[in-house]
């Protein structure tokens, strides 16, 4: 059924287009062609006119974080090394204390601090059980 129809269809020429509506055609298609800066903008502001605020607000929160970004330090201290004390500055500290109490001339009274423990040292001596399974 289909056969016939394309049969026929392919047995008859191809008609060409008036001359005068092809160069029509191209006339009407030059202008849309080109860029149009003000279609772009027309839109931009119908895709964020529905909500101003929000835009504006997204948009300045996002100037905070470039300007945070910009002005923080360039190495970051790690939260553990800042608060906790190391045994050096805790020995500084106890002789500062020992030196201010001995301009003080309260050393008779004062006991001496108490020294820290040792830290840990790994147990060698330790039987390592290894389960497989």
């Amino acid at each position: 059924m289909n056969s016939d129809f394309e049969n026929q269809l392919q047995r008859r020429p191809l008609r060409e287009l008036p001359r005068q509506w092809r160069s029509e055609i191209l006339a009407a298609a030059r202008p849309a062609s080109g860029p149009r800066p003000l279609a772009f903008v027309s839109r931009l502001s119908s895709w964020l006119w529905p909500y101003p605020r929000a835009w504006a607000g997204l948009a300045a929160a996002w100037v905070v974080i470039f300007v945070l970004h910009f002005t923080a330090p360039d190495e970051p201290r790690l939260a553990g090394n800042s608060s906790s004390m190391t045994i050096q500055s805790f020995a500084t500290l106890q002789q500062q204390t020992l030196m201010m109490a001995q301009l003080l001339g309260q050393t008779d009274n004062a006991e001496p601090p108490a020294a820290l423990p040792a830290a840990p040292k790994p147990r060698s001596e330790r039987p390592m059980q290894q389960m497989i399974g």
